[in-house]
């Protein structure tokens, strides 16, 4: 069966603004998408960031390279699901598991956590739904401007995205969830076990039925992506500053951001679009929000790319295995333990354990990689104007779907910077909803 989805979003023509001094801190997808639509409007744009996506930076510890790499455009469905509660001491404990934390930080964590079960009742999950529907409605008439100014298009990769379920059990599970993203205008596809397998032969036969996303895509090399828009970027008079923000100070006349390294920063505007790392840049500034990170890690196995026909999902084990021109790459899971730590070698082995069970010919394993998805306990990012300075604007905390709402986040970012009503109402995305 398949659902029609509505007619593509599009957004309003982009006036020009006044020009301005703008500060990007964040040199991610969200930071350079947001940068892209400042210069678009006429502002004049620095990035702030240790390692951008320059030759000789160190870019490959960043959460937008090491993610799945497919623009999900179903994905509007939250991490908390009604009755997950029942669910999580089995999800903690077993080794196994998708979910795991450490234990040392749950006194830190549990403000979060008790918040993530507060948007899990039925009565939030439904808004936050719709919330994610709107969203992905408008991803592409974010996305593609850019992807086609930065000549990047030959990167998408549009074989859609399969979702795996093991049992008749876990798919009949699901159905709550596929009648929603039907309600959002997802176009899907309900694949029998015969259709599986003609699409992905290599396949073990683990599974009962499957969901193809039709509309959703893979960017065959995040990397090249992200030096792509920055190229764009420098090309359009942007500059890179290589340093970290520590602080940003508001003035009466203008902001300034600090950097570890003592340099200081004037501007006009403020973008913090920094990850897992925004958190305590906004408290600088007086504001506190319920940012947090879950650490999500991948393997890559370098010489098994033709392996998959698309990126391919099983929500019970929580990754995805992603063919890529570098390898098929397995990535995903979530661990709970904040920034800094080292990675913990027996996650990386159970994705591997498990993807060489689900796709029996992968062969010698390579990277081994940790990354941070900066993450509030709804699965809402924060695009919002701080709080306590409407001079500084707020782009992060996207989870597993910051790829996929770079583009729309950097629109949106773009009309609060310049003083306009945002296409959609961005009251649920506010910075102190919690």
């Amino acid at each position: 069966m398949t659902v029609e989805t509505a007619p593509p979003s599009v957004l309003p023509r982009l006036p020009e603004d006044g020009r301005t001094y703008v500060v990007v801190v964040g040199a991610g997808i969200v930071g350079l998408s947001s940068a892209l639509w400042l210069q678009k409007a006429g502002h004049a744009v620095a990035i702030v960031d240790p390692e951008p996506p320059l030759p000789g930076s160190g870019y490959l510890n960043a959460a937008s390279f090491g993610n799945a790499c497919t623009v999900a455009l179903g994905a509007c469905i939250p991490v908390g699901t009604p009755g997950i509660l029942r669910e999580l001491p089995s999800m903690l404990l077993k080794r196994s598991s998708p979910l795991s934390i450490f234990w040392g930080d749950l006194p830190r964590l549990l403000p979060w956590l008790i918040d993530f079960l507060r948007s899990s009742t039925q009565k939030e999950f439904d808004r936050i739904v719709g919330v994610l529907g709107k969203l992905m409605r408008l991803a592409e008439a974010g996305h593609n401007p850019l992807f086609e100014e930065a000549q990047a298009t030959h990167l998408k990769k549009s074989d859609g995205c399969l979702y795996l379920y093991r049992s008749e059990r876990s798919f009949q599970r699901a159905q709550r969830d596929i009648e929603l993203r039907r309600r959002e205008g997802v176009r899907m596809e309900l694949l029998d076990r015969k259709a599986v397998k003609e699409r992905e032969p290599h396949l073990a036969p683990l599974y009962s039925n499957g969901l193809l996303f039709n509309d959703a895509y893979r960017i065959d090399d995040a990397l090249q992506y992200a030096q792509a828009l920055a190229a764009l970027f420098q090309k359009k008079g942007g500059k890179f500053i290589r340093s970290r923000a520590r602080a940003i100070e508001p003035g009466e006349q203008s902001l300034a951001v600090h950097c570890e390294d003592g340099h200081t920063i004037k501007a006009d505007r403020v973008v913090v679009a920094a990850g897992g790392w925004s958190r305590h840049l906004a408290l600088t500034l007086g504001d506190r929000i319920r940012l947090d990170v879950e650490r999500g890690y991948h393997v890559l196995f370098p010489r098994d790319g033709s392996l998959l026909g698309a990126p391919t999902c099983y929500p019970e084990h929580g990754f995805y295995m992603t063919p890529l021109g570098e390898g098929l790459r397995s990535a995903g899971t979530v661990e709970l333990g904040g920034l800094g730590k080292p990675a913990r070698p027996e996650r990386t082995e159970i994705i591997e354990r498990m993807s060489r069970v689900l796709l029996p010919g992968l062969r010698d394993s390579g990277r081994k990689w940790l990354g941070y998805r900066p993450s509030m306990p709804d699965s809402l990012p924060v695009i919002s104007r701080s709080p306590s300075d409407s001079r500084v604007t707020y782009a992060f905390g996207h989870g597993h779907i910051g790829l996929t709402l770079a583009g729309i986040t950097g629109r949106l970012v773009c009309d609060l910077v310049g003083g306009r009503t945002p296409v959609i109402d961005l009251h649920p995305l506010r910075a102190d909803r919690f």
